[in-house]
């Protein structure tokens, strides 16, 4: 065996440029795909860090009439689903709110986890410092301890266990730390963790639906067990207390889902996994058939090695054995840079796209990682053997080398070219849609903008006119300053992430028109509060009627603005101007329910994701509201960022205990929702490009030892009277054909690609002819380059040295 390692590697050595492009070859295909499947492993297959997390479960209210699909339970209807579903061994209701933290002075927007007991258990969270939790912490007398997350910890206490057993102000509510978290724990549903864990208070209200359910269902019970008995368990729960009705008594479609925890975490980004790992696994493919056409060559001209050995008495097994060995070695070098090209690709993956990660994926080399990658490398060892024992059935010579490995030369030409032309279609297709995404008019001006988030915390804001009133105070000062065009607020910035669905709304009633969940037209709305001069800010243009203006205060008659959509669609003639609209939940006790008079119409903005249609939306005025947790947005003259500093000093200055936090550009908050789709073309692109690199490098390898294995033939043409045109006619001839063939085969392969792609292009059709014919064309021309560089370099052999060669 030893002997053998030793042959191949002298093998290699006397060929250094076949070493050097079959050893590149393969490290690149194997890199890229282990690459890949580090990600993938962290979304879709490795264990959630949890225990027996694939029993774990999240439990939805739904309501589904007004498009709410993941609404969280009520008190009442988490108590119900505890004890009337017997699939599950354990339960925990939960809170995850951002609280104002305010240590030594300095006031920091902090993750605050509120939950019931047997939640920290059920996620095996274990303290580094102090306590956990105990059962007497939920007593209602003493519930006001206080678990630290490590980050936080480290971060504003400096590691100090002196914290042990020291009160800290949440909110301006007393906390007593009692422990800290281990720094391999974390837990969110979203966001990057949660920094504080407490217990969940007493609720007043029990029908108040606002906690996430966490269930692990008993062993051996599968998801769809659970779906029919929490469903069961929801018609119980309406029948017996009728949680959740419209403003007369209608049934806005209540109903209960299951969904596991690892889609509810990662659900979002399987379809783009999917896709990625379906693409390097076309790129492996057509690195691995690169290199067997490499070795088929290579093993042509080592026909007179075989013969002689087996002269000498080597037994077809010998040889096989030998050939295995060369296959290993190549696969193994090759899989050793892959994996080193692993590590630097997962690097750059988290430097390119640090953001398009769902918060808590582990993406790293680890044994799985490794144990992938040795597969891979033994399946291309196979792969690549059976290329070598091809010339040893092989007996019968010609003046074009044997005819078998020739036919089977073709043959994985057109193999790479139709797998390479699929990554090609497939990666014009996701082009042309992230250009039409990066087309969307959001509706809002973006440049020269600056938002910033805000929430008011503390008894000075407890009313809705002292909430109302630092926000007017601060955008008055704010207006002020030098390079500042305007200044306003919004509850909620527009413009959501590609891909999420937005589609639900608040139900409203307009005149003539009381809410009525079962009308062809859903009416449900965005609705945003807004302040002053916030349409003006945002570049939004009027089409009817006024602004919101001082005189609409908390004591003035309740008004709104509507959008074109809303105004077009409900309303005969488009005109709502003086018309009344009535906001409320589908909850007749709602005291928030007032009838608003309609006094402008703006055009249409993308409150929801960019690439779903405008939905309708109202807005009310931020003095009738009183909202206390508020974007400020500001248009400068000069760049935004640069007026960040001053912004920050000036509200320092109304109230140092209130935090400012999400300072960013509007243009960077609009790229930031194009996150996934960028991130998924970025890597298409790459890998269409190496795979027609790839292409293009075997193409030109095969016909030009093709070429090659024909110079008598050639010479012999020349001799006797062929001219350069009508050589290199017959090779482009015979080497267009498997080009051909491929890229029939590769039109033909991409229907297999529809069911990934259909769900992430955006108003492009799979079969996109456009997006068809430009891939069909660039792989024609580089196809016909590759066979014509090697097809001019033979017009040109000079016969009499051809016909002297032996």
């Amino acid at each position: 065996m030893f002997a053998d390692v030793r042959y191949a590697l002298r093998q290699l050595k006397s060929s250094p440029g076949f070493a050097v492009a079959a050893i590149f070859t393969l490290a690149l295909g194997i890199g890229a795909t282990t690459t890949i499947f580090s990600v993938a492993d962290a979304l879709l297959f490795r264990p959630l860090p949890y225990p027996h997390s694939d029993r774990l479960v999240m439990v939805w209210d739904e309501l589904s009439k007004i498009g709410v699909h993941r609404m969280p339970v009520s008190l009442e209807t988490f108590d119900a689903y505890r004890t009337d579903v017997h699939c599950f061994d354990a339960t925990a209701a939960f809170t995850e709110e951002e609280r104002t933290l305010i240590v030594s002075g300095t006031a920091e927007r902090v993750s605050v986890l509120s939950s019931s007991p047997g939640l920290f258990e059920m996620l095996g969270a274990r303290v580094a410092v102090g306590r956990g939790f105990r059962s007497g912490d939920w007593n209602p007398q003493h519930n006001d301890v206080a678990v630290l997350s490590n980050s936080l910890f480290a971060r504003r206490f400096g590691a100090n266990p002196g914290i042990i057993g020291r009160p800290i102000r949440l909110e301006g509510r007393l906390y007593t730390v009692a422990g800290v978290l281990t720094p391999d724990f974390e837990f969110s549903l979203h966001g990057e963790g949660n920094d504080v864990w407490v217990p969940l208070p007493t609720m007043k209200d029990p029908r108040v639906w606002q906690f996430r359910m966490l269930a692990r269902m008993r062993p051996g019970i599968p998801i769809e067990t659970a779906q029919a008995s929490i469903r069961a368990a929801a018609r119980h729960v309406e029948e017996t207390v009728r949680p959740y009705r419209g403003p007369n008594d209608e049934d806005p479609g209540y109903r209960a889902n299951v969904i596991s925890f690892r889609d509810q975490l990662f659900g979002d980004f399987r379809t783009s996994t999917l896709l990625l790992l379906t693409a390097v696994a076309l790129l492996l493919l057509v690195a691995c058939v690169n290199v067997v056409n490499l070795l088929l060559a290579r093993a042509v001209s080592r026909e007179k090695e075989i013969a002689i050995r087996r002269a000498l008495g080597a037994s077809g097994h010998r040889l096989l054995r030998q050939w295995i060995t060369e296959a290993a070695v190549l696969a193994t070098i090759g899989g050793s840079a892959g994996l080193l090209l692993t590590h630097w690709g997962i690097l750059l993956l988290k430097v390119v796209n640090p953001a398009e990660f769902p918060h808590g994926t582990r993406i790293g080399t680890d044994f799985r990682v490794l144990l992938f990658a040795i597969i891979i490398s033994t399946l291309v060892c196979l792969l690549l053997s059976l290329a070598h024992a091809i010339p040893l059935r092989s007996k019968n010579l010609s003046l074009r080398g044997p005819r078998r490995t020739h036919r089977l030369a073709n043959i994985l030409v057109a193999a790479e070219v139709a797998l390479a032309l699929m990554l090609l279609i497939t990666c014009s297709l996701l082009i042309e849609s992230f250009a039409k995404l990066r087309q969307i008019d959001p509706g809002v001006r973006v440049d020269h903008l600056l938002t910033m988030q805000i929430q008011l915390s503390g008894q000075r804001y407890g009313e809705a006119r002292q909430r109302a009133g630092f926000f007017s105070g601060l955008q008055d000062r704010l207006a002020r300053l030098p390079g500042m065009v305007s200044v306003s607020t919004v509850d909620r910035l527009p413009v959501f992430t590609v891909g999420v669905d937005t589609t639900s709304g608040n139900p409203f009633s307009i005149d003539g028109h009381l809410w009525n969940p079962d009308a062809p037209s859903k009416q449900i709305a965005h609705n945003m509060t807004v302040g002053l001069d916030y349409f003006r800010t945002m570049g939004i243009p009027f089409r009817r009627g006024r602004d919101f203006s001082p005189a609409d205060g908390p004591d003035a008659p309740p008004v709104a603005i509507v959008n074109e959509t809303l105004a077009r669609k409900f309303f005969p003639d488009g005109n709502a101007v003086g018309r009344h609209i009535l906001f409320g939940a589908p909850d007749p006790k709602n005291p928030d329910a007032h009838w608003m008079t309609i006094v402008g119409i703006i055009g249409d903005v993308r409150t929801g994701a960019l690439d779903l249609p405008p939905m309708p939306q109202f807005y009310r005025p931020e003095m009738q509201d009183g909202n206390g947790r508020m974007f400020v947005v500001l248009r400068t003259m000069r760049e935004p960022t640069s007026m960040a500093r001053v912004v920050l000093r000036i509200v320092h200055q109304l109230d140092p205990q209130q935090p400012v936090f999400h300072v960013s550009t509007m243009e960077n908050h609009v790229a930031q929702t194009l996150g996934q789709p960028r991130f998924r073309t970025t890597l298409l692109s790459f890998f269409a490009s190496v795979a027609l690199f790839l292409a293009a490098l075997g193409v030109y390898g095969v016909v030009a030892h093709a070429a090659v294995q024909r110079t008598k033939e050639i010479g012999i043409r020349i001799a006797l009277g062929a001219d350069a045109a009508r050589v290199i006619t017959a090779i482009l001839r015979e080497s267009l054909r498997p080009i051909a063939a491929g890229i029939v085969l590769g039109i033909a392969g991409t229907a297999m690609l529809t069911r990934f792609l259909s769900s992430v292009l955006y108003h492009v059709k799979p079969d996109d002819p456009g997006a068809v014919a430009w891939s069909v064309a660039l792989m024609a021309i580089v196809g016909a380059a590759a066979c014509g560089l090697p097809a001019i370099r033979a017009s040109r052999v000079d016969p009499v040295i051809a016909l002297r060669q032996e």
